[in-house]
């Protein structure tokens, strides 16, 4: 095998969604590069549906680490591990890049048959053990966004520097789901145009906004651009937060839940814009060509938001002078969540106004 013409080619990359999603230009790099290539690729079982609902990759390895980690010496563990081994080194691959980088990933690194393993090298890799599997290895720098460090990773083995622009994918829906997908839009609650559509849920508390902020930006939204709003949820709580924030939008628009990935990235192909947190859903948005609007605390939009100008984000600021290049040392700690919570429904709107302004803009070109 050369380095122009390899025939198949492994990626590792298990966890978590949104993680994934991340290295979605990766998969795209590779298609248009190698387009009769096979690329399989290993995630946790949890988040195959999302990719073999990516009509760029093969086949779908499930790995169940999560649960084999809680009894890793039961015998159901063995046997599920000893098939995932078996199915693994089914299969000789030209190339293997380890997106992941730690010891999690090292397992199936070290177990995959691959002519050549590439991974990130000192200065990159989450954790010092993946150098031990990899043959290859590309560190690059610490602020750059996390979908350049891994395209930057892949295109470095292929000695490439040009800047990959993805654009975009279209997730595999069925046929059920499309027929949800025009009964979503068809309800006369969004009727109204422009379509946003607010994702304001995130499983991190301190990455979220505060509900009476972001439903008066809402409001304020709505008086000034009459749009229809569709609101997502994920669970119960998420679901009567999102009819707070209805009521605050004179009930221009929808709430909706119960969304499988697919299904939701074929809703935001249809939107105009969506309104986001740091979150799955962001990374999701960023698949499309739709624009986002997105509000980022604890963690740097520079490291985490999607790469196209039409991305336009709030970053909050740490009040506790905490500095750092990706996330915030304490996200998980930190008891008042200020960086998000203490931003203002009137400086948001300021900087919306200027995202939808652009937006109008290029429209009219």
């Amino acid at each position: 095998m050369s380095r122009t013409s390899p025939s198949s080619i492994l990626i590792v990359k298990t966890s978590a969604i949104g993680d994934v999603i991340q290295t979605f230009p990766v998969l795209e790099y590779l298609r248009q590069k190698f387009p009769a290539a096979r690329i399989d690729w290993v995630v946790e079982q949890g988040i195959a549906p999302l990719l073999k609902a990516h009509p760029q990759v093969d086949n779908v390895i499930e790995i169940r680490s999560k649960i084999w980690r809680k009894a890793p010496f039961s015998a159901q563990t063995r046997e599920e591990f000893s098939a995932f081994s078996q199915t693994l080194k089914s299969t000789r691959y030209d190339l293997l890049f380890d997106l992941q980088g730690n010891a999690k990933s090292s397992v199936v690194t070290a177990s995959a048959k691959a002519d050549v393993k590439v991974g990130f090298g000192w200065g990159s890799v989450r954790e010092k053990c993946n150098l031990l599997v990899t043959s290859k290895r590309f560190t690059l720098p610490s602020d750059l966004n996390i979908r350049l460090k891994y395209l930057g990773m892949v295109q470095g083995y292929f000695e490439e520097t040009e800047v990959f622009e993805a654009k975009g994918v279209r997730l595999k829906i069925s046929e059920e789901e499309r027929q949800r997908l025009h009964q979503i839009y068809g309800q006369k609650e969004l009727a109204h145009h422009p379509k946003l559509m607010v994702c304001f849920g995130s499983k991190w508390q301190n990455k979220r906004l505060e509900t009476a902020t972001l439903a008066s930006l809402l409001e304020k939204i709505a008086e000034e651009d009459n749009p229809s709003f569709l609101l997502i949820y994920g669970d119960e709580e998420e679901r009567l937060t999102a009819e707070q924030l209805l009521a605050s939008c004179k009930g221009r628009g929808a709430i909706v839940g119960n969304l499988s990935l697919p299904l939701w990235q074929a809703l935001m192909w249809e939107a105009s814009g969506v309104i986001a947190v740091d979150s799955a859903a962001l990374h999701l948005c960023g698949t499309t060509q739709t624009p986002s609007f997105s509000v980022f605390g604890p963690s740097l939009a520079s490291s985490y938001k999607p790469l196209e100008e039409r991305h336009h984000t709030v970053q909050g600021s740490c009040p506790y002078n905490k500095t750092f290049s990706s996330r915030c040392p304490i996200l998980r700690t930190c008891s008042t969540g200020a960086c998000i919570r203490k931003l203002q429904a009137g400086d948001l709107f300021f900087s919306y106004r200027q995202w939808s302004n652009a937006l109008l803009q290029q429209a009219l070109k």
